[in-house]
């Protein structure tokens, strides 16, 4: 499990917000079904693209095959960042900032499965789901599993008192 973050208001917040609480934002987090990821190319140009991902056991998990592009930056330089929110014009929106690690450990894999088949259901369930068998191939170990423990993150709060809070963990 993830420890909770020390906490801050940004300098762009409104002079009476007060800052996201942690559990505000990983609310945010667990409640999303697509995220965006941000790696680095080796000329170093950034490379977005969304993904399905989960917020599960203290971090960001995601999957991709090997040769995508997303995984031959990672190979390169596994720091990354994530995204997710509201896509409207109101609401909270998160990032994490983090390094992905590549999870090979049988026990985990099928943990971090579980969570997957959990958190979108028959997407990955049902024959007729759009990722069907992602839950397996994941158990299998034929599509990489990548870890993303948040290392800093942020909220960004739009509303009638918006805030930007800043989460560090040690």
């Amino acid at each position: 499990m993830t420890t909770a973050p020390r906490t801050n208001l940004g300098p762009f917040s409104a002079p009476d917000a007060t800052p996201t609480p942690w559990e505000e934002a990983e609310w945010v987090l667990r409640g999303t079904q697509k995220f965006h990821l941000c790696t680095v190319r080796p000329d170093g140009r950034p490379h977005v693209t969304p993904l399905l991902a989960i917020w599960a056991l203290g971090a960001i998990w995601f999957t991709t095959g090997e040769n995508e592009q997303k995984a031959r930056n990672l190979s390169a330089d596994p720091r990354c960042v994530l995204t997710a929110g509201t896509e409207t014009l109101t609401g909270t929106d998160v990032v994490i900032e983090g390094t992905a690690e590549l999870v090979t450990d049988p026990a985990t894999r099928d943990a971090a499965a579980t969570a997957f088949e959990q958190a979108y259901g028959w997407h990955l369930t049902g024959e007729d789901g759009t990722w069907h068998g992602l839950g397996d191939a994941v158990r299998a170990g034929t599509t990489q599993l990548y870890r993303v423990r948040p290392e800093k993150g942020f909220a960004f709060v739009t509303s009638n008192r918006s805030s930007q809070t800043r989460y560090r963990w040690s």
